[in-house]
């Protein structure tokens, strides 16, 4: 599989998880704010569960991304921070 279908997909499943956490979220904050309701305990467990894979997905998408983000945090900070980051790395190549 290519890496922008992968990477597609992904959001695409990441952008689902999200729309039912927040529909969720809304269900039991404004539909069953308190009290116990069978609904209630089901959405619960449904906001719990998807929340959980939405987490997995975002920490899959980080690993997918994993050097594009190293890269792009190393330009970020040797154009913000000039010879700070060289001699960073000169520090961690020394010890």
């Amino acid at each position: 599989m290519r890496k922008a279908t992968r990477s597609y997909w992904l959001d695409v499943v990441m952008g689902l998880l999200a729309l039912v956490v927040a529909v969720s979220s809304f269900l039991l904050w404004v539909v069953f704010p308190r009290g116990y309701f069978a609904a209630r305990t089901v959405w619960v467990a449904i906001h719990k569960w998807v929340g959980l894979a939405l987490g997995v997905a975002v920490l899959v998408h980080v690993a997918f991304h994993w050097r594009w983000l190293k890269r792009m945090t190393r330009r970020y900070l040797e154009s913000c921070g000039g010879d700070w980051a060289r001699e960073q790395q000169q520090e961690h190549e020394c010890v």
